[in-house]
């Protein structure tokens, strides 16, 4: 793993959990690891210098706006965390900065600008781009958190939430989930599962009523408001730099979105078209889907992805774990090792002991099947430790998985740790649930219904519903205007429903995206006038997981030139017959891309590396979008497992 990503994750999961007052951070002694409690919160961006040891560069700030902006100022306010990597050039003027968004919900902002925002600059965008990261409000650093777990002990109202004593009731619970399995591991599972979220749902709302900061959030996390709050951003900055008027951008939003962070970039869009600078939306989320109790077609192109790992292994030859001699091609055998391996683990789950941590370690069918889905997410970086993890499993060599496992013992998650406090919580949950049309509240029966549905779409879908699970039974009313949500456009009047923004959107997405597939990118594209659409051939979640320098260089010229790719034109009712612009990738999984190809021209060169080494800092993040809570120990388990598994094949 890259120098600067194992650094921010000791700086991230080991710094202090010490808190305040009113900003839930303390008081402590200077750490310069974590410089947020000795940020005072302003109405404007006063930029101080933070995380030196990351880079010398890196400036922070915590930008106060309304809770709510429909009400007045009494309701409370909320403090964005940002980190700004300025421009290099300190002689030359400003410019907008690049907002970026990595998903989730719930997905930390300020940690992407840590790990990417150098090579952003250095690489793509030139020493004159500033970039910015935020925590979405609820998220992370920014306060309050969402975080229904964390409380002020009884009969104290000043004193602050418990936060490191809630992360481990937090923990409890979920590992008191984990013998439940998937929504379908037995016939009583959806059952315990529903009921669980509905619980922590019940949990949530006695947080909200209890009244506090802490609970209010919970009620003020929809998208809308944190796309008034990218607004608030904006019109900040250029208070900050005293942008000039004749400058093009003053006043305009210049983003790049990733997964969720489209829904985020997308209802920005809607809410104030004449604000649109430069906006990328990467992975694109069908917004209709995404507001219903269902997300149908997230899962189209889920199963075909699991295809090509059995196709690029049979090409890899020796290089692949899980390839015998005498494959053919198109991988039939490979494909037949991976069910062998999980039909043996259904029948026959295997348990050892950890030759290191000396405690029992049982490995499942569900685990490797929760291991698998997140390497469809990025192939180019998981395939290869997926077939290693698959082959140790086949052949039977199961303790040689121990160094895959993490030391579970609860005195690496105590205070002291970052893991509780800044890692994990409640915004993803709140967000979702608060932006849906109308509150869920299924029968089993119903939800079974919408399950079954998208399991006819893929084998991953009883992982992938139980991310929809959180939100049955959510009692906490939003004050967002449901209306600033957009819609999916009707294919028969494109051009009645079409918004025209005061500069196109760009459009980005793989050929096969496990959960936000191609079709979706062209359904939203088709609602804004002008807005282009550019499919990279290749798979994975977000044009990040692969290089290519096509695809680089039409994300800089947008952002640098303002040179929009054609908009889609669109065939027939299926969205997928049509005529838009493409890219070839330049690397396959077992075959990275070769930047000595390139010879001389250096700017290719900085523009694959920089890809390059967006495609791990991202990597990293994208594995754990959108997952569910009853699967939290689970699936953090199966994150780890991963992780390990990719650094012992780095590209």
């Amino acid at each position: 793993m890259p120098t600067h990503i194992s650094r921010l994750h000791e700086l991230w999961i080991g710094t202090d959990t010490r808190h305040s007052n009113d900003t839930q951070y303390g008081k402590p002694d200077s750490d310069p690891n974590n410089p947020w409690p000795d940020i005072t919160p302003s109405k404007d961006l006063n930029w101080t210098p933070c995380y030196q040891t990351l880079n010398p560069r890196f400036h922070c700030a915590r930008l106060t706006v309304p809770m709510d902006y429909h009400s007045d100022p009494s309701v409370g306010e909320v403090h964005i965390a940002l980190v700004l990597l300025p421009s290099a050039n300190s002689s030359s003027s400003q410019r907008q900065p690049l907002l970026l968004n990595p998903g989730g919900p719930g997905g930390s902002g300020t940690r992407i600008a840590l790990t990417d925002a150098a090579i952003l600059q250095s690489k793509v965008f030139g020493p004159d781009q500033p970039i910015i990261g935020f925590d979405p409000r609820g998220v992370g650093y920014t306060t309050p958190r969402a975080d229904c777990w964390a409380r002020r002990p009884p009969a104290c109202k000043d004193c602050e939430d418990d936060v490191a004593g809630g992360y481990m009731h937090r923990v409890e619970w979920e590992n008191s989930l984990l013998g439940y399995g998937l929504l379908n591991s037995s016939d009583t599972s959806l059952q315990f599962l529903e009921l669980a979220e509905r619980g922590v749902n019940s949990l949530c709302k006695n947080k909200f009523a209890a009244e506090g900061p802490g609970g209010k959030i919970l009620k003020y996390a929809a998208t809308e408001f944190v796309a008034r709050d990218m607004l608030s951003m904006v019109h900040a900055w250029d208070r900050y730099a005293s942008t000039p008027e004749e400058e093009p951008l003053k006043g305009k939003l210049v983003y790049w979105g990733f997964s969720y962070g489209t829904i985020l970039g997308n209802t920005f869009a809607k809410m104030f078209p004449d604000k649109v600078g430069r906006v990328i939306l990467d992975g694109v989320v069908h917004l209709g889907q995404y507001r219903e109790a269902f997300w149908r077609e997230s899962l189209m192109d889920t199963d075909k992805i699991l295809g090509k790992f059995f196709n690029y292994c049979a090409d890899a030859g020796d290089k692949c774990a899980l390839y015998r001699a005498g494959d053919t091609k198109g991988g039939k055998e490979v494909e037949g090792r991976y069910y062998s391996v999980l039909e043996s683990l259904k029948s026959n789950p295997v348990t050892f002991t950890h030759p290191q941590y000396l405690y029992p370690v049982i490995l499942k069918q569900e685990l490797v099947r929760m291991i698998a889905f997140g390497a469809l997410k990025i192939p180019m970086q998981a395939f290869p430790g997926l077939a290693f993890v698959l082959n140790l499993i086949y052949e039977g060599r199961h303790e040689e998985l121990s160094n895959l496992f993490l030391d579970t013992q609860l005195v690496c998650l105590m205070p002291g740790s970052l893991a509780g406090q800044s890692l994990v919580g409640d915004a993803q949950r709140a967000i979702m649930c608060s932006d849906k049309v109308k509150p869920v509240n299924l029968t089993l029966a119903e939800f079974k219904r919408g399950y079954e549905d998208m399991a006819s779409y893929s084998q991953f879908a009883d992982i992938w519903a139980g991310l929809m699970l959180q939100c049955n039974g959510w009692d906490i009313s939003s004050t967002s205007s449901s209306s600033a949500i957009p819609s999916s456009p009707d294919p028969e009047s494109l051009q009645s429903k079409q918004i025209e923004t005061s500069f196109p959107i760009l459009f980005l997405s793989n050929t096969y995206d496990p959960v936000t597939p191609l079709k979706s990118a062209v359904k939203m594209a088709l609602g804004f006038k002008d807005a282009g659409l550019l499919e990279l051939k290749a798979e994975g979640h977000c044009t990040t997981a692969t290089v290519s320098l096509c695809t680089a260089k039409a994300v800089r010229d947008y952002v640098l030139h303002g040179k929009v790719p054609s908009p889609p034109v669109v065939h027939g009712k299926n969205y997928l017959g049509g005529k838009w612009t493409t890219c070839e990738a330049d690397e396959v999984p077992w075959r990275p891309a070769d930047v000595a190809s390139l010879g001389d021209n250096k700017e290719e060169r900085d523009l694959v590396e920089g890809f390059r080494s967006l495609r791990h800092g991202l990597g990293e993040m994208m594995g754990s979008q959108f997952h569910p809570q009853h699967a939290g120990g689970e699936w953090r388990k199966s994150e780890d497992f991963l992780l390990r598994a990719r650094e012992m094949f780095m590209v």
